[in-house]
């Protein structure tokens, strides 16, 4: 299934470029899709993905999951994330935020139900994610060209090594090694999918099925929002919703 956490804010973003988003995918951007027609032809199968499995799938967890457990389930996942965060904040030696993750993630542990709540944010202790990809660009590595991978989505090679690592150091994958059975991980993360491709159904859906170009659409928003977290583009405000941020839309 595709990475529609991933997608999915993405989405949001594509609501903060308007419908210029086409209109501002000039030379800069096209420039870095020397493989456009090998990435179109896999957004195609990523798009059918969506459209004859993983939306119908959601819309099936929407109409059977009350609002309360989706909140719930929402909040679990997020708080899983800050493993990942916490790990690549201290690659970063950005301790500030390091300490607000570790922070965020011991009194969600403590005082939220083990991170079904979310007490940290009403204590100042928002969620800021990261990941390795922005790691390694911390590290000077450039972000090579943009990719299209099949069932995950928008990328670059640099974000892809940084999704393999990150993906590896998930609590959800590293379930498999455990005294459990062996379908648990796996499950997790359909699940983690499908309430991220419910939760920004409309957003999604505007931009697959309604843009007049979803792939460029796409890869404007793509691109544009990870060279500014990765400090690559000062042109580009930072004040654009994180296309990685579980925070940013709310049922």
């Amino acid at each position: 299934m595709l990475r529609f956490k991933t997608l999915g804010v993405v989405a949001m973003l594509t609501l903060g470029l308007g419908a210029c988003a086409t209109k501002t995918d000039g030379e800069g951007l096209a420039a870095s899709d020397p493989y456009e027609n090998v990435n179109r032809s896999v957004h195609s199968v990523n798009v059918a993905a969506d459209q004859y499995f993983l939306r119908p799938t959601a819309q099936g967890y929407n109409f059977v999951t009350p609002t309360l457990f989706k909140q719930l389930i929402g909040n679990g996942f997020s708080h899983l994330d800050l493993v990942n965060d916490f790990a690549n904040y201290l690659l970063q030696a950005d301790v500030d935020r390091s300490l607000n993750t570790l922070g965020r993630f011991t009194l969600n542990t403590v005082v939220g139900a083990g991170g079904l709540l979310d007490p940290a944010s009403e204590f100042g202790l928002p969620k800021e994610s990261t990941d390795f990809g922005l790691t390694l660009a911390s590290y000077g590595v450039g972000e090579g060209v943009y990719l299209v991978v099949p069932f995950i989505g928008p990328s670059t090679t640099r974000d892809f090594a940084g999704f393999i690592v990150d993906r590896g150091l998930s609590p959800t994958v590293a379930l498999g090694p455990l005294d459990v059975p062996g379908y648990v991980g796996p499950a997790t993360t359909l699940l983690d999918f499908t309430h991220q491709r419910d939760r920004n159904a409309d957003l999604i859906d505007g931009v697959l099925y309604e843009s007049e170009d979803s792939y460029v659409t796409l890869r404007s928003a793509y691109l544009q929002r990870r060279r500014s977290l990765a400090g690559r583009d000062a042109n580009v405000e930072d004040t654009l919703p994180d296309i990685f941020d579980d925070e940013s839309n709310t049922n």
